[in-house]
């Protein structure tokens, strides 16, 4: 059999086929990970081959085992290969399959091959076939036998040849290694690009980075895999997949970047760890079976680096510090990148010490200097005992360069003069951090979860509400929901935030923010809309939405300020998109608000066609939200399609803060007259026929529909 590299293992795991977990999980510290490369690309061994005439054989491959809960499930594939001039009828074959000890096992051929029956001259088909074994037996257990339907012999049959496992087969990809697997019948080349793995008290928080690429030549959606880690006793933990979900299609030659993450308790070991990948598949027996698909050597995350360590010290004529490296990141920046060194700052006194006056630079190669801005993240003055300040160093380079080494430069700035008396301030080096091109990721958290931006004066609490797509004729707006609680004990403005999309293929798509320029109040809440304008139907792809603190001039942007960097960069699983659209006009949801359409009429007076409508609109009031970018739309569409007229509203107030009472809904109970100036419209309508109120919401003058209702024309309807 072709492969590039043939691997061996000594072990065959049992694979037992778990659920994917659904509930919320930690939110990650990605504080150390290894970035793979790969080395090699790996197919699973043949057992080996029978031959059933002069020209033809049958080749066993891809033999796998998947534990169940009271029988394993054994899952084979033959391919046959006719050398000779005339076909070969595979009805007169059949494989069997038998433990050491002489006990049988039933063989059946998974439901989408019953058909292949006919190997034609000169071509080769590829057969699976399963069956249920006792979970006392491994692989090597096991022998496989070819048989020929011959009536003149005993037994009605004619053994053609026995196969047997290896003791030293193996099925499981080596670290660093792709590997070449199948799924739902199409080829895939799967690579694990990176191994992290985080902590708390109680639990490892592992998340990798999974590579798929289609290599055969048609698009495959995606069915319902599911993902595991194997320990080494054979523990098996399901794996959230973050990037995928039931409409994901890969499409020839293209790849798929899938965020994988779970937690496994901290008593196991966290050595010798593997990646499983199974499929729901008929088998053809009663119940369909998660398969094995791919098995996975995960690369073990490290915390060592090249030269010197993570935690530093240095001294002042203050007195001592300790510098910690939390993190280097590398994130888009228009277009550029910026690289981010996080660090920490400790005092190594027993008393409090003042901060000192850092700068510093990073450089690329021992040869390209960055220059960097140097941003304290905490707001405070001094470092009391067994406290910390975060500071951040930011550099820019070319989105487009790529380096080997990098090295983080931290100096103080002493102030000082000549003999003149002019200002000549002195740099003094204080620690130096070396690492390779292997940068941290950027801190994933799943849809839905909740993450701390900011350091000590500015704390929030940010998540991701919603998601929504509004379709253009030519190009879509995504916008995210972003709800942000201020965590600080005074009221405080909102950070000024930089905002990126991200697809899953990588693409960067730059976000624009709304603003709240009110404070919010201690544990008050903030509604921030993020769009992006992409093109058509790319907005199916965007996954993620990374977030940081806008930095001008080395500071804080302030809210009237334009930022020119941005630091404490996390990214947000995006929410699946809502896309009902409801049948009621109760309970409406415009979050914050809440719509509810109590009595609706369309009567005719002086020749006008009017839409009346007394409403109640709730608000959230915990919430500091800017609507000024929203309308909601009302339109009615005549049954036939023979007329349509449409009004767009302001809700709570317009743009400029004013309250419109023939175009805004307000707060509480309200009635609202829309008129229709047309007066030919009456005339396009069919009488006692139906009509539809549709309601949008309205973003940049893109419409996502949200609730429709078939009324009555010219009659009032509760």
């Amino acid at each position: 059999m072709a492969h590039s590299i043939k691997f061996k293992r000594l072990a065959m795991h049992s694979v037992l086929a778990l659920t994917l977990i659904t509930g919320a999980a930690p939110i990650y510290t990605y504080a150390e990970g290894a970035t793979s490369e790969a080395h090699g690309t790996f197919d699973i061994p043949s057992i080996g081959s029978v031959k059933i005439n002069d020209s033809s054989y049958f080749e066993l491959t891809n033999v796998r085992l998947t534990s169940g809960s009271d029988q394993n499930l054994v899952s084979f594939t033959v391919k046959a290969v006719n050398g000779g001039a005339s076909d070969i009828q595979f009805i007169d074959y059949w494989i069997r399959v038998q433990s050491s000890t002489g006990a049988k096992f039933t063989v059946n051929v998974v439901p989408q091959d019953k058909d292949k029956n006919i190997i034609p001259a000169g071509g080769s088909q590829e057969i699976q076939f399963s069956t249920q074994v006792t979970p006392s037996l491994n692989l090597s257990d096991l022998t496989f036998t070819v048989i020929k339907w011959d009536f003149s012999a005993a037994d009605y049959q004619r053994t053609l040849g026995m196969l047997t496992v290896p003791s030293d087969y193996s099925t499981v990809t080596p670290a660093n290694s792709k590997a070449n697997i199948k799924i739902s019948k199409t080829s895939f080349q799967a690579f694990v690009k990176k191994a992290t793995i985080s902590s708390n008290e109680e639990n490892y928080l592992p998340t990798l980075l999974l590579e798929l690429q289609n290599k055969d030549t048609r698009s495959l959606k995606l069915p319902a895999v599911k993902f595991m880690i194997r320990t080494a006793d054979g523990l098996l933990y399901p794996l959230q997949a973050n990037g995928v979900n039931e409409n994901t299609t890969i499409d020839p030659l293209m790849k798929k970047e899938i965020a994988l993450s779970g937690k496994l308790p901290r008593s196991i070991s966290n050595d010798g760890w593997e990646l499983v990948i199974t499929e729901p598949t008929d088998t053809g027996s009663s119940n369909s079976s998660n398969v094995v698909v791919g098995e996975f050597s995960i690369p073990k995350a490290t915390d060592e680096q090249l030269s010197t360590e993570k935690e530093q010290s240095f001294s002042n004529s203050d007195g001592s510090y300790i510098a910690k490296l939390e993190a280097i990141q590398r994130v888009p920046w228009e277009d550029d990148d910026l690289v981010i060194a996080s660090l920490l700052l400790q005092s190594k006194e027993n008393k409090s010490l003042p901060l000192p006056n850092l700068t510093g630079y990073i450089q690329l190669d021992n040869s390209v200097k960055v220059d960097v801005k140097v941003i304290q993240t905490d707001n405070i003055i001094g470092l009391q005992p067994n406290s910390e300040v975060s500071i951040q160093l930011i550099g820019s380079i070319p989105y487009t360069y790529d380096f080997s080494t990098l090295s983080i430069h931290l100096q103080e700035k002493v102030g000082g003069s000549d003999s003149s008396g002019k200002t000549n301030d002195t740099l003094n080096d204080l620690v130096q951090f070396k690492l390779d091109s292997k940068l941290d990721s950027v801190p994933l958290v799943n849809a839905n979860e909740h993450y701390k931006i900011g350091g000590i004066g500015r704390s929030g609490d940010y998540t991701v509400h919603a998601f929504h797509n509004f379709k253009g004729k030519s190009s879509d707006i995504i916008t995210a929901q972003v709800e942000v609680e201020n965590l600080e004990k005074r009221a405080n403005d909102l950070s000024k935030l930089v905002g990126h999309f991200k697809g899953s293929d990588g693409t960067v798509y730059p976000a624009t923010l709304s603003e709240i320029k009110t404070k919010i109040g201690p544990s008050g809440k903030a509604l921030l809309f993020v769009w992006a304008s992409v093109a058509k139907n790319k907005g199916e792809d965007v996954t993620q939405l990374l977030l940081g603190e806008g930095i001008t001039e080395g500071k804080y942007t302030k809210l009237d300020g334009k930022p020119d960097a941005y630091v404490s960069a996390v990214s947000f699983f995006l929410p699946q998109e809502n896309t009902s659209v409801q049948n009621s006009l109760k309970e409406i949801d415009i979050f914050p608000y809440t719509l509810n359409l109590k009595r609706v009429g369309t009567p005719v007076e002086d020749n006008l066609l009017k839409l009346k409508i007394e409403y109640e609109l709730e608000k959230n009031m915990q919430y500091e939200v800017d609507t000024s970018d929203y309308k909601l739309i009302m339109e009615i569409v005549d049954a036939d399609d023979k007329a349509t007229v449409e009004w767009a509203l302001d809700i709570e107030k317009t743009k400029d803060g004013t309250i419109d009472p023939k175009s805004t809904l307000q707060l509480g109970s309200n009635k609202i007259e829309l008129i229709n100036n047309d007066k030919e419209f009456i005339y396009k309508v069919s009488y006692l026929k139906k009509m539809n109120l549709n309601i949008y919401q309205q973003f940049q003058g893109q419409k996502k529909l949200i609730a429709s209702k078939g009324l009555d024309w010219f009659v009032y309807s509760e």
